[in-house]
């Protein structure tokens, strides 16, 4: 005991402090993407993969209690820790050897979290449990049959000062081994964690991590970002002082991740419809009735007023274990999207890249909701495209009256420096941006804009729509 009991506790404290404090997120995710019903078909459908249909069953069952991270997690580790107590006992280690144990378990938990973005795209059944419930029943069954036919231990006597080296090298090795494989990207973990929170409707906590993101961000965080903006009324006052990014995807294929991640959740809550049916249906075929993909399909179809439809749906999610919804959540979601669904939505196709379609969708759109204006203004401006600025801007200035959201404010300055005929000294443009524009231009006549000033000009006009406008150039959307 005096052997077994700390290499134990230190495999469960490691492992439990790298999925509850690094990689919590990814847990979280990957219960949504695991089906699991509690229905005789889904049972007969996993029965129905041959041999191992009773274990894909079980692992998709513990897979899917990721959605409850530290009961996931604990299940997991149970069963791994099963595994190096069956190891001993099949082959007849002597407790000194026991470190030697646990190389196959963190092996075994490195094929899970080393898998980040590829998670989305695979579609073995469970692989957080399939593997280590096949490897447990193999090693009982190996142990079984050893002891039947050798009645000895394997092992010599006498050899515990090396049998002790080694399992502390072996140990130590998986286990560093086991750091290095789980994928930490930063940008991956902090998409999860953004995601999350705008299904949950955790706005305000969206952008809390957008603003504690400490590298370029990617296109998924600058779109989730920008939803939870418009979500809060705040993309007129801060949506060109969060950073514009587009770090590639540390993936080893890159694939459209934004559309895999995204596409549904973005979709849904810009009113595009059928484009968030169209996805969520698409994945559904091509990967399984996963539980993100029907929660879009149910809220969908009780926005598009299909109750029949709507109720296959929610009947399949009432018989998971963690995903039946909530009639008052899915109430206050389609309050805030109603006002975006007067115009037709006709799937005229995306080629999935979602954020350059909902750019272009808004910025061209004319007239409809005070939400859809204002989308169709600030989209434009993100996408440069200035010509219909001032219909946009005085259909919402009686809605402001004086309180200008302050981006529009710069806009219109700007614009009409650069167009012309209009007079903003009537409009309700506050002094200090007003005193800032003009700081704005004498610098940059002094400058230009060229890459090194627009460097020099970035700590004190990096938060405005100026420097967005003149210096942040190849806008890439995806």
């Amino acid at each position: 005991m005096k052997y077994r009991l700390p290499f134990t506790l230190l495999f469960i404290v490691i492992v439990m402090v790298v999925m509850m404090a690094v990689v919590r997120p990814y847990l979280i995710e990957t219960a949504q993407l695991t089906p699991f019903f509690t229905t005789r078909v889904f049972f007969s459908e996993m029965l129905g993969r041959g041999g191992l249909g009773v274990i894909y069953y079980a692992a998709s069952f513990l897979q899917s209690c990721f959605a409850v991270p530290w009961l996931g997690a604990s299940l997991l580790v149970a069963l791994l820790v099963a595994i190096a107590y069956a190891t001993r006992w099949a082959l007849r280690l002597p407790n000194p050897a026991f470190g030697l144990c646990w190389i196959i378990p963190f092996y075994l938990l490195v094929r899970f979290t080393r898998m980040g973005y590829q998670i989305y795209v695979c579609k073995e059944v469970a692989v957080a449990f399939t593997y280590p419930i096949l490897i447990l029943s193999a090693i009982m069954l190996v142990g079984a049959l050893l002891r039947i036919i050798i009645r000895r231990k394997l092992c010599p006597q006498g050899w515990k000062r090396t049998f002790l080296s080694l399992s502390i090298i072996a140990f130590a090795g998986s286990a560093y081994w086991f750091w290095e494989q789980t994928y930490r990207d930063a940008n991956f973990l902090s998409s999860l964690q953004m995601k999350q929170a705008c299904e949950k409707g955790e706005w305000e906590q969206v952008l809390r991590i957008a603003r504690s993101n400490r590298q370029e961000p990617t296109r998924l965080q600058v779109n989730l970002t920008r939803l939870a903006l418009y979500e809060t009324g705040e993309m007129g006052n801060q949506l060109f002082a969060f950073p514009d990014g587009a770090a590639a995807y540390n993936a080893p294929e890159q694939q459209q991740w934004l559309r895999l991640m995204g596409a549904q959740l973005l979709y849904y809550n810009y009113g595009k419809l059928g484009f968030a049916y169209r996805w969520a249906m698409e994945d559904l075929v091509e990967y399984g009735e996963r539980p993100m993909y029907l929660r879009t399909l149910h809220r969908v179809a009780l926005l598009n007023g299909e109750t029949s439809l709507a109720e296959k749906y929610d009947q399949a999610l009432r018989h998971t274990l963690f995903y039946k919804e909530d009639a008052d959540d899915i109430q206050r979601e389609a309050e805030a999207i109603r006002p975006l669904l007067n115009y037709t939505d006709q799937l005229d196709g995306d080629n999935g890249l979602v954020e350059f379609y909902l750019l272009q969708s808004f910025a061209l759109t004319e007239g409809g909701s005070r939400q859809m204006v204002e989308l169709s203004l600030m989209f434009s401006l993100i996408t440069k495209q200035l010509d219909g600025f001032w219909p946009r801007f005085m259909a919402l200035l009686p809605e402001w009256g004086s309180n200008i959201p302050r981006h529009y404010q710069e806009a219109a300055l700007m614009i009409a420096q650069l167009q012309g005929g209009m007079d903003t000294s009537q409009l309700p443009i506050s002094p200090e941006v007003r005193q800032r524009f003009e700081r704005l231009v004498e610098a940059s006549a002094q400058m230009g804009d060229s890459a090194s000033n627009a460097h020099s000009l970035r700590p004190e006009f990096g938060d405005t729509y100026w420097y967005y406008y003149f210096f942040v150039e190849g806008l890439k959307t995806t």
